[in-house]
């Protein structure tokens, strides 16, 4: 696959961006951040975005090479974006990253608005050869626009090798959904066992004193459902950060 995006870099290496209209561009696309590629793979790639939507915008676009000096590529946060676009000035700023691992490239965009208080989001998961991926990063570059991508460039559309359940694991909502629901399941059982544990508690009190042995069994009681609690109060505990250090709660995965 190395190989033939090789090629594709070849007959690529004499385009370059449209940098007309610089004094009076509202929009901004900055170059992809990522890894898994080279730097020539990754600006031929951006080359072939940045192309779409220059052809697909009302608006011209402001030199990329001007953009990448004053905005984080790597930073899709809400606060980067709303930084970048006061930086330049425009009117739209959009910026992604674009990563190739096991053969699959996966693509996050976001589209920032100076009217607007929160970006819009764009992704794409695709395992296929180079050209199939080209062709879908084109045809997001026009629905980032807004417009139907046109039919010389649909018409080159090639199925995605993705597997079904490649789709559902990797897709962010399944991480979350995941440790949401282990921590509910760990947080219902530690309210049950308090809750037991209060009973347990409350038909101690309840014993005359010389009832040793009923005291002796609700205490065995009362502490195994304290035992059971506190392990379910960890687990629920340990979900939830789970899900905060890796990334699943945060809205860059989407």
């Amino acid at each position: 696959m190395k190989k033939l995006l090789s090629f594709y870099l070849l007959v690529s290496m004499g385009l370059s961006q449209n940098a007309e209209g610089q004094t009076d561009a509202q929009v901004a696309s900055a170059s992809f951040g990522g890894s898994g590629l080279s730097a020539m793979e990754m600006q031929v790639l951006y080359t072939r975005f940045f192309e779409q939507l220059t052809a697909a915008s009302d608006n011209p676009l402001m030199d990329s090479e001007s953009v990448n000096e004053q905005v984080d590529n790597e930073c899709l946060k809400k606060e980067c974006l709303q930084a970048g676009l006061d930086a330049l000035g425009v009117q739209q700023l959009i910026t992604g990253t674009l990563k190739f691992s096991k053969n699959k490239y996966r693509v996050k965009v976001r589209r920032m608005d100076a009217s607007k208080s929160r970006p819009k989001k764009y992704s794409i998961r695709y395992r296929g050869e180079p050209d199939g991926f080209i062709t879908e990063l084109e045809i997001l570059a026009w629905e980032i626009m807004g417009k139907d991508a046109p039919e010389s460039i649909t018409g080159k559309r090639k199925p995605n090798q993705e597997t079904l359940v490649e789709k559902i694991v990797e897709n962010p909502l399944f991480g979350r959904t995941v440790v949401l629901a282990v921590a509910g399941a760990a947080g219902s059982s530690y309210l049950k066992n308090a809750n037991g544990a209060s009973e347990s508690q409350k038909r101690i009190d309840a014993l005359p004193s010389y009832d040793t042995a009923g005291i002796k069994a609700h205490t065995d009681s009362r502490d195994a459902a304290k035992q059971k609690a506190t392990l379910s109060l960890v687990a629920a505990l340990g979900a939830v950060a789970y899900g905060y250090f890796t990334g699943v709660f945060s809205d860059d995965e989407f």
